[in-house]
Protein backbone atom coordinates (compact mmCIF):
# COMPACT_ATOMS: atom_id res chain seq x y z
CA UNK A 1 0.00 0.00 0.00
CA UNK A 2 2.80 2.42 0.88
CA UNK A 3 4.60 1.59 -2.37
CA UNK A 4 1.48 2.58 -4.30
CA UNK A 5 1.30 5.93 -2.46
CA UNK A 6 5.00 6.55 -3.10
CA UNK A 7 4.47 5.85 -6.81
CA UNK A 8 1.53 8.27 -6.89
CA UNK A 9 3.60 10.96 -5.16
CA UNK A 10 6.43 10.42 -7.64
CA UNK A 11 3.97 10.82 -10.55
CA UNK A 12 2.70 14.09 -9.05
CA UNK A 13 6.28 15.29 -8.60
CA UNK A 14 7.10 14.52 -12.24
CA UNK A 15 3.98 16.37 -13.41
CA UNK A 16 4.86 19.42 -11.31
CA UNK A 17 8.41 19.25 -12.56
CA UNK A 18 7.18 19.15 -16.17
CA UNK A 19 5.03 22.22 -15.58
CA UNK A 20 7.91 24.02 -13.86
CA UNK A 21 10.21 23.24 -16.76
CA UNK A 22 7.65 24.45 -19.30
CA UNK A 23 7.23 27.69 -17.35
CA UNK A 24 11.01 28.07 -17.17
CA UNK A 25 11.22 27.68 -20.95
CA UNK A 26 8.44 30.21 -21.54
CA UNK A 27 9.88 32.74 -19.09
CA UNK A 28 13.35 32.39 -20.60
CA UNK A 29 11.90 32.88 -24.07
CA UNK A 30 10.12 36.08 -23.03
CA UNK A 31 13.20 37.49 -21.28
CA UNK A 32 15.41 36.73 -24.27
CA UNK A 33 12.96 38.20 -26.78
CA UNK A 34 12.77 41.37 -24.68
CA UNK A 35 16.56 41.59 -24.58
CA UNK A 36 17.62 40.37 -28.03
CA UNK A 37 14.52 40.42 -30.23
CA UNK A 38 12.70 37.34 -31.50
CA UNK A 39 14.84 36.80 -34.57
CA UNK A 40 18.08 36.77 -32.53
CA UNK A 41 16.93 34.18 -29.99
CA UNK A 42 17.93 30.58 -30.61
CA UNK A 43 16.69 27.39 -29.02
CA UNK A 44 20.18 27.00 -27.55
CA UNK A 45 19.82 30.44 -25.89
CA UNK A 46 16.45 29.43 -24.45
CA UNK A 47 17.83 26.13 -23.15
CA UNK A 48 20.73 27.87 -21.40
CA UNK A 49 18.56 30.65 -19.93
CA UNK A 50 15.84 28.21 -18.86
CA UNK A 51 18.22 25.63 -17.39
CA UNK A 52 16.93 22.82 -19.61
CA UNK A 53 18.21 20.79 -22.53
CA UNK A 54 17.52 21.55 -26.17
CA UNK A 55 15.93 18.11 -26.51
CA UNK A 56 13.50 18.88 -23.67
CA UNK A 57 12.42 22.08 -25.40
CA UNK A 58 11.62 20.16 -28.57
CA UNK A 59 9.86 17.47 -26.52
CA UNK A 60 7.44 20.04 -25.06
CA UNK A 61 7.47 22.45 -28.02
CA UNK A 62 8.12 20.37 -31.18
CA UNK A 63 8.01 23.38 -33.51
CA UNK A 64 10.49 25.46 -31.52
CA UNK A 65 10.22 29.16 -30.73
CA UNK A 66 6.89 29.70 -32.44
CA UNK A 67 5.39 26.76 -30.55
CA UNK A 68 6.55 28.34 -27.29
CA UNK A 69 4.96 31.64 -28.29
CA UNK A 70 1.69 29.87 -29.16
CA UNK A 71 1.53 28.33 -25.69
CA UNK A 72 2.29 31.69 -24.09
CA UNK A 73 -0.45 33.29 -26.21
CA UNK A 74 -2.98 30.62 -25.16
CA UNK A 75 -2.21 31.30 -21.50
CA UNK A 76 -2.35 35.05 -22.07
CA UNK A 77 -5.68 34.67 -23.88
CA UNK A 78 -7.11 32.55 -21.06
CA UNK A 79 -6.02 35.15 -18.53
CA UNK A 80 -7.19 38.08 -20.62
CA UNK A 81 -10.59 36.59 -21.48
CA UNK A 82 -11.01 34.93 -18.06
CA UNK A 83 -12.09 31.68 -19.73
CA UNK A 84 -10.66 29.63 -16.86
CA UNK A 85 -12.43 31.79 -14.25
CA UNK A 86 -16.07 31.93 -15.37
CA UNK A 87 -17.16 32.50 -11.76
CA UNK A 88 -15.63 36.00 -11.99
CA UNK A 89 -17.53 36.93 -15.16
CA UNK A 90 -20.93 38.64 -15.26
CA UNK A 91 -22.59 36.83 -18.17
CA UNK A 92 -25.40 39.43 -18.17
CA UNK A 93 -23.03 42.27 -19.18
CA UNK A 94 -21.20 41.51 -22.43
CA UNK A 95 -20.24 45.18 -23.11
CA UNK A 96 -18.78 45.45 -19.60
CA UNK A 97 -16.87 42.24 -20.15
CA UNK A 98 -15.38 43.58 -23.41
CA UNK A 99 -14.37 46.82 -21.63
CA UNK A 100 -12.57 44.69 -19.00
CA UNK A 101 -10.82 42.67 -21.70
CA UNK A 102 -9.56 45.86 -23.38
CA UNK A 103 -8.46 47.33 -20.04
CA UNK A 104 -6.66 44.07 -19.21
CA UNK A 105 -4.90 44.20 -22.60
CA UNK A 106 -3.76 47.74 -22.04
CA UNK A 107 -2.49 46.92 -18.56
CA UNK A 108 -0.64 43.85 -19.81
CA UNK A 109 0.99 45.85 -22.57
CA UNK A 110 2.00 48.58 -20.12
CA UNK A 111 3.47 46.01 -17.73
CA UNK A 112 5.26 44.15 -20.54
CA UNK A 113 6.09 46.97 -22.94
CA UNK A 114 9.54 45.67 -23.92
CA UNK A 115 8.24 42.21 -24.76
CA UNK A 116 5.20 43.65 -26.52
CA UNK A 117 7.34 46.00 -28.57
CA UNK A 118 9.72 43.19 -29.56
CA UNK A 119 6.86 40.92 -30.61
CA UNK A 120 5.01 43.64 -32.52
CA UNK A 121 8.18 44.64 -34.35
CA UNK A 122 8.88 40.99 -35.15
CA UNK A 123 5.36 40.47 -36.46
CA UNK A 124 5.72 43.55 -38.64
CA UNK A 125 9.17 42.69 -39.98
CA UNK A 126 9.39 38.90 -39.99
CA UNK A 127 7.37 37.23 -42.73
CA UNK A 128 8.03 33.81 -41.15
CA UNK A 129 5.88 34.78 -38.16
CA UNK A 130 3.06 35.89 -40.45
CA UNK A 131 3.36 32.61 -42.38
CA UNK A 132 3.25 30.58 -39.14
CA UNK A 133 0.13 32.44 -37.96
CA UNK A 134 -1.55 31.76 -41.31
CA UNK A 135 -0.87 28.02 -40.84
CA UNK A 136 -2.49 27.90 -37.40
CA UNK A 137 -5.65 25.83 -37.05
CA UNK A 138 -8.29 28.17 -35.64
CA UNK A 139 -10.84 25.36 -35.48
CA UNK A 140 -8.95 23.36 -32.86
CA UNK A 141 -10.32 22.44 -29.43
CA UNK A 142 -8.81 25.49 -27.74
CA UNK A 143 -10.66 27.97 -29.93
CA UNK A 144 -13.83 25.89 -29.76
CA UNK A 145 -13.73 26.14 -25.94
CA UNK A 146 -13.20 29.92 -26.11
CA UNK A 147 -16.10 30.33 -28.53
CA UNK A 148 -18.37 28.24 -26.31
CA UNK A 149 -17.39 30.54 -23.41
CA UNK A 150 -18.67 33.54 -25.38
CA UNK A 151 -21.94 31.74 -26.00
CA UNK A 152 -22.59 31.78 -22.23
CA UNK A 153 -23.31 35.53 -22.32
CA UNK A 154 -26.94 36.59 -22.09
CA UNK A 155 -28.17 37.62 -25.51
CA UNK A 156 -25.43 35.81 -27.40
CA UNK A 157 -27.21 33.13 -29.37
CA UNK A 158 -25.68 31.34 -32.31
CA UNK A 159 -28.43 28.94 -33.32
CA UNK A 160 -27.02 25.98 -35.21
CA UNK A 161 -23.80 27.73 -36.25
CA UNK A 162 -20.43 26.24 -35.38
CA UNK A 163 -19.12 28.03 -32.24
CA UNK A 164 -15.66 28.31 -33.87
CA UNK A 165 -17.18 30.20 -36.83
CA UNK A 166 -18.96 32.54 -34.42
CA UNK A 167 -15.68 33.21 -32.66
CA UNK A 168 -14.00 33.96 -36.00
CA UNK A 169 -16.80 36.37 -36.93
CA UNK A 170 -16.59 38.01 -33.53
CA UNK A 171 -12.82 38.25 -33.87
CA UNK A 172 -13.17 40.04 -37.20
CA UNK A 173 -15.67 42.45 -35.65
CA UNK A 174 -13.36 43.44 -32.80
CA UNK A 175 -10.19 43.41 -34.88
CA UNK A 176 -10.46 47.17 -35.29
CA UNK A 177 -10.62 47.62 -31.51
CA UNK A 178 -7.54 45.49 -31.03
CA UNK A 179 -5.64 47.33 -33.77
CA UNK A 180 -6.50 50.62 -32.07
CA UNK A 181 -5.28 49.13 -28.79
CA UNK A 182 -1.98 48.09 -30.43
CA UNK A 183 -1.55 51.62 -31.79
CA UNK A 184 -2.28 52.97 -28.31
CA UNK A 185 0.32 50.60 -26.83
CA UNK A 186 2.90 51.65 -29.40
CA UNK A 187 2.26 55.28 -28.51
CA UNK A 188 2.90 54.40 -24.84
CA UNK A 189 6.15 52.69 -25.81
CA UNK A 190 7.23 55.71 -27.86
CA UNK A 191 6.39 58.11 -25.02
CA UNK A 192 8.56 56.06 -22.62
CA UNK A 193 11.43 55.91 -25.14
CA UNK A 194 11.60 59.34 -26.82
Amino acid sequence: MQAKKAAQNNQKSVKRDKKAKMISIQDATCRLIEKKGYENVTIRDIAEAGGVSIGLIYKYFPEGKFDILKEISYQYTDELLMTKKPEKVNFDDFPGYIRNVINNMQQYWKDNSSLTKALIMTALLDSEIVDEVKKMNFKNEYYKAVSEFFCLFKGVEIGDRDPAEVLMDWGIAVKGVIICDVIYSLSLIRSKNP
